[in-house]
């Protein structure tokens, strides 16, 4: 009998625990959030710090009751844009088995980026794209949106919308991408289109090429746009000459992005190595070539975005070839 009281009283201290976290999160959210970033001064900034900071601590604190919580608060928001960002941003750093994709997605295609920072934005799509959840709606809210800035701290590099992008697309299958940007194209606003019609000739596919072509013939895209995808194609074709042989080619492309242990430090750089893969490499190779590059972006950094610029011109060149 004492057992079962024992029991009974440590299951209601739990439920009791549960519902005051949740109560706790339900008022700090009433009393911290409701504002845009953009619109607060610097000293109101710091002083909000700090009340996010609770609302995060709290959750923290429980994090068993808080996932439930912050997933029911994140669906029935319709107004709220930043606390949809910052109530994401912390159940993904809550949530270690995936359970709540779904709503961290739904609480990130509410919010308004121009209020956002882009960065963790960009980490968070970064990380549900290796989670293999759909970030297709993500991926086109980011390129949509004009003179995007994108700071990358621990590389003290800063992306605009493409470059910041090439990190969710290139880790997408193929054809999702292609769809993706080929609408984009079609229905975005202006920076989308030029955005999209940009990656769209990046990913160099056979039926992408055709789409932009013909947008181009009947000048269905901005002279600015179609000025930056001829630049492109034309710097992106280089000389193909080196002395590596064909096969050195083929093992480098398998041990993308690098093997140290073969003093293999990547193509980006490499003039001679790159030429040697253009020389070598047949329009047989191309799908070898793809493979490579959607391995050299395993992590956000200058790095592999030079990787992939490198194996790009690899590719358009080879495509290239009479």
């Amino acid at each position: 009998m004492k057992k079962i009281l024992v029991l009974i009283t440590l299951l209601t201290c739990s439920i009791s625990f549960s519902q005051t976290t949740c109560d706790s999160l339900l008022l700090l959210k009433k009393k911290v959030y409701g504002f845009r970033p953009s619109e607060l001064t610097d000293t109101l900034k710091s002083l909000k710090n700090k009340d996010l900071d609770l609302f995060w601590k709290t959750a923290y604190n429980n994090p068993t009751a808080s996932k439930p919580c912050l997933e029911t608060l994140i669906e029935n928001e319709t107004i709220d844009s930043y606390f949809c960002f910052d109530a994401s941003s912390l159940l993904v750093r809550l949530d270690s088995t995936d359970t709540y994709c779904p709503t961290i997605i739904k609480g990130l295609k509410k919010c308004n980026l121009n209020d956002l920072q882009l960065s963790t934005y960009l980490e968070i799509c970064f990380y549900l794209n290796h989670k293999e959840q759909d970030i297709t709606e993500l991926a086109t809210k980011l390129i949509s949106v004009p003179d995007a800035k994108i700071f990358l701290s621990n590389h003290f590099i800063t992306l605009n919308a493409i470059d910041a992008s090439i990190f969710l697309f290139n880790n997408m299958p193929q054809e999702t991408a292609e769809k993706t940007l080929v609408l984009a194209i079609s229905n975005g606003n202006s920076t989308a289109k030029h955005n999209a019609a940009i990656l769209l000739n990046l990913i160099a596919t056979d039926s992408g090429d055709q789409f932009l072509n013909s947008l181009i013939e009947k000048k269905q895209l901005e002279d600015s746009t179609i000025q930056f995808i001829m630049k492109d194609r034309k710097n992106f074709t280089i000389k193909a000459k080196g002395s590596e042989s064909r096969s050195k080619i083929l093992e480098l492309l398998n041990d993308a992005p690098y093997n140290f242990e073969k003093d293999f430090f990547g193509f980006a750089g490499n003039d001679k190595l790159m030429g040697s893969a253009c020389k070598q490499l047949t329009k047989q190779d191309i799908e070898k070539i793809r493979a490579a590059r959607q391995k050299i972006t395993p992590a956000l950094s200058d790095e592999a975005l030079h990787e992939y610029f490198a194996l790009t011109a690899i590719l358009m060149t080879v495509r290239n070839q009479k």
